[in-house]
């Protein structure tokens, strides 16, 4: 029996997709408003790069990454660090966004440890809320304490500090979370910190935070007065989804690293990046050294050549362009449902969108966790044919809810009025049972 993660819920047999669409065995249709986790950028039913990929299979089937290299697989690099800011000069290709995190911090790591000669940097800073993956290090550095509490006594204790909210502490400007991590900084030693990671456009773990002006600006000085690592995980706000390539390109901030994955193979395989600055790989290289780490499916061949296709499609049918374009037009829409009393902010940067669900919008006062809303708010979704995305948890007591949708890249104008009918209709039905909700905990 397969182990699935959810042992009470009864999981529909999808057999085929088209576009934004889902179909099971039984003759449910289901709109795929989020693409899994923002992961099937193209929607589904791709059978152009279905046979791009059976091509790529045909001629070889692994090949070990520090023994062989492929025409598509140096192709697929030369690309990616093509569209890179300018300081970055290489990139090592992993299969999801918790490994390529891993990645990352041991690349800093291996970095300092030769520029300094010593392993005292080891600690890294974080925001909370933010999510940054499931494995080890990774878990270690997310900033949502109730994901790792369950496996706190395996991991290594780091350092967090505020993320910027708009919506919750407007006042609370990004200089005030910049200086937030200078002082942690300084609290912990620069010595013995190694690095910065942030999310550039913070995504499930908060529901969407876009970062104040100036906040990522300050952040980049700061890591450069203290000669610690800046990295951006972009796993979920990259690679496209919020319109640009590099959701960091938005503030024109040059991290050290960079972290993609999600839809860079638009689902096919499991495919991530980990974009390294020119200055750590030159600073490991130094004195003949090599990068002392890696995967069985390190820089897999087949997942570039299927990566690069996919690179070029989103180039060749300009759907940045329409990233940007139907992301206003999705906001717009979501707006209307702000009409609800306890719906609110809605949010986002391209095709990364979302909204808060409130019990009282002056006070910005959330529902309770005990309350499950975003979870009855996907429950009632589902039955009426729509696939939608929640984030819970993430305020310091332990509540918030907020929905989120991230269709694929070439959403139709059509498929976007279907989601945002299905989102209409669902608060709606719900409207009645929430009402009494907030009354009760008024």
């Amino acid at each position: 029996m397969l182990f699935h993660r959810r042992f009470e819920h009864r999981y529909p047999r999808i057999i085929r997709g088209q576009g934004a669409y889902l179909h099971d065995d039984e003759g449910h249709v289901w709109l795929d408003a989020v693409g899994g986790a923002g992961v099937a950028i193209l929607g589904h039913g791709l059978e152009e790069l279905a046979l791009q990929a059976a091509e790529s299979m045909r001629h070889v089937s692994y090949l070990h990454g520090t023994q062989f290299t492929t025409m598509d697989l140096e192709a697929y690099g030369e690309r990616l660090v093509a569209l890179a800011p300018d300081n970055i000069s290489h990139v090592l290709l992993m299969g999801s966004g918790s490994d390529a995190v891993e990645t990352a911090i041991k690349l800093a790591y291996q970095y300092y440890a030769g520029k300094t000669g010593t392993r005292r940097k080891r600690k890294v800073i974080a925001t909370q809320p933010g999510y940054h993956g499931a494995t080890g290090l990774a878990l270690a550095v997310t900033g949502k304490p109730r994901d790792r509490l369950l496996f706190q006594g395996l991991l290594h204790e780091q350092c967090f500090v505020p993320a910027p909210d708009g919506y919750r502490r407007p006042e609370e400007s990004g200089e005030a979370c910049a200086e937030a991590l200078e002082r942690k900084l300084l609290e912990e030693g620069p010595e013995n910190c190694l690095a910065f990671i942030v999310e550039p456009v913070i995504g499930a773990s908060m529901g969407i935070g876009v970062p104040p002006p100036g906040y990522l600006q300050r952040v980049r000085e700061i890591c450069d007065r203290h000669d610690i690592a800046l990295i951006f995980d972009e796993v979920m706000c990259g690679f496209g989804r919020c319109g640009e390539w590099f959701a960091s390109s938005l503030s024109g901030v040059k991290p050290d690293i960079i972290i993609q994955g999600k839809g860079m193979a638009a689902g096919l395989v499991p495919l991530s990046a980990v974009y390294a600055s020119r200055t750590l790989v030159e600073g490991i290289h130094r004195d003949g050294g090599n990068f002392a780490h890696g995967f069985t499916f390190t820089n897999h061949s087949v997942a570039a050549s299927i990566g690069l296709r996919v690179l070029e499609h989103v180039e060749q049918h300009g759907l940045l362009a329409r990233v940007r374009r139907q992301g206003e037009a999705l906001r717009e829409r979501l707006r209307e449902l702000t009409a609800l009393s306890w719906v609110d902010d809605v949010r986002g940067l391209g095709l990364f969108c979302g909204f808060e669900l409130v019990a009282d919008k002056a006070t910005r006062r959330a529902f309770p966790r005990s309350a499950k809303l975003a979870e009855r708010v996907l429950q009632r979704a589902m039955a009426r044919g729509g696939n939608f995305y929640f984030s819970i948890g993430y305020l310091p007591d332990g509540s918030g809810d907020s929905i989120l949708a991230m269709p694929p890249y070439n959403v139709t104008d059509a498929e976007l009025d279907h989601l945002v009918d299905i989102l209409r209709g669902t608060l709606m039905d719900l409207d009645p049972e929430v009402q009494a909700l907030a009354c009760d905990r008024a």
